[in-house]
């Protein structure tokens, strides 16, 4: 049967979180190095026509069952795109839904794989079970952390590391010089306090350097939230930056330009950062944050006691080499799966 497709990417994409909508553009121009325009490549949003606009992508509605199988029975694959997928912190939903795709992909005929996933954690065995069931259906895996390889590896299911898709999108930018004229802080919803507590100690700090402070949004919620907290006065940031999809490259080369360093509870913010040269200290709401700083080198603040002055990382020769490891481990992860695809003879022509 001839597909128009040659992958349907599904992660959670169209919700206005600019992690997530990086990770889509990365992969999809991953797809265009790789010698696939950008006509076979389809992708799952919450917000198709936003999609289609932006990015001029094949898009369907997440939330439409027939609609979804109707795109997997005209995609040769199905690509769980990037990210933490699998996981239960908040709820079981979001492996119940993306084990259903799979489901889905499967009585369609499209091939599943995944790409640069960050696994778990899991509070019930349901999220567990589904996420084991789900990932042990793709024909190839890529993760981005150890961590995840081995909760694979515990689960019988062999796996490769590799490099967010986030700095093969980055490329070689040229780094920021900082000046130290202002400090940045990103701050997430998350359970309790640690919100708050991380927008207090971001104040201590640039009370304590004498720096002013910009405050980041990489989706709505979190400039919703830091509105809110400015206005009970946790924190009194000069500014409040939205980065949007539209946006982000021109708001991002602005307030790196002398900043000072940057303090961030969200893992693509910090990613952005590390890239751009920028000091880091990090507010580990999540494992994947905190596995982020270990392996960069910088401070990883727990919650407790006092954070630490961002720092640079000493490996700028090595997230230099990130964007060309993922476009070559994505290339012979390509290559794989196609040849599956072919044995099983459901090649698009």
């Amino acid at each position: 049967m001839t597909r128009r497709f040659r992958a349907a990417l599904c992660g959670y994409y169209g919700f206005g979180n600019l992690g997530d909508e990086l990770l889509a553009a990365a992969l999809v121009s991953a797809f265009e190095k790789t010698g696939i325009p950008v006509e076979e490549v389809a992708i799952l949003s919450s917000d198709p026509e936003r999609t289609f606009r932006e990015t001029g992508i094949r898009a369907a509605a997440r939330w439409n069952p027939a609609e979804v199988f109707s795109l997997l029975r005209e995609s040769e694959t199905l690509l769980l795109g990037g990210g933490g997928l699998f996981q239960d912190t908040t709820s079981v939903r979001s492996c119940a839904y993306y084990w259903g795709v799979v489901r889905l992909a499967k009585a369609a005929g499209a091939v599943p794989w995944c790409c640069a996933q960050s696994v778990g954690p899991f509070r019930s065995a349901a999220g567990s079970l589904l996420a084991r069931n789900a990932l042990g259906q793709c024909v190839s895996r890529t993760v981005r952390d150890e961590r995840s390889r081995d909760l694979l590896a515990s689960w019988g299911l062999e796996s490769e590391v590799v490099p967010d898709p986030v700095f093969a999108l980055q490329g070689e930018e040229t780094k920021t010089t900082s000046q130290g004229k202002r400090l940045l802080v990103n701050v997430r919803p998350w359970k309790d306090d640690l919100s708050d507590r991380t927008a207090a100690a971001a104040s201590r700090l640039a009370a304590a350097a004498g720096l002013p402070l910009t405050a980041v949004a990489l989706a709505r919620e979190d400039l919703g939230l830091m509105e809110d907290q400015a206005a009970r006065g946790i924190f009194a940031p000069e500014e409040i930056v939205f980065l949007e999809p539209e946006n982000w490259r021109e708001r991002t080369a602005g307030i790196f330009e002398n900043s000072a360093g940057a303090i961030s509870m969200r893992y693509h913010f910090a990613l952005l950062c590390l890239i751009s040269g920028i000091p880091l200290s990090l507010s580990a709401y999540d494992p994947k944050v905190e596995a982020f700083g270990e392996e960069w080198g910088v401070p990883c603040w727990n919650g407790e006691g006092d954070m630490a002055f961002p720092a640079a990382s000493a490996e700028e020769d090595r997230v230099r080499l990130r964007s060309a490891r993922f476009l070559e481990e994505f290339r012979r992860t390509w290559n794989e799966v196609r040849s599956f695809v072919h044995r099983k003879g459901r090649s698009l022509s």
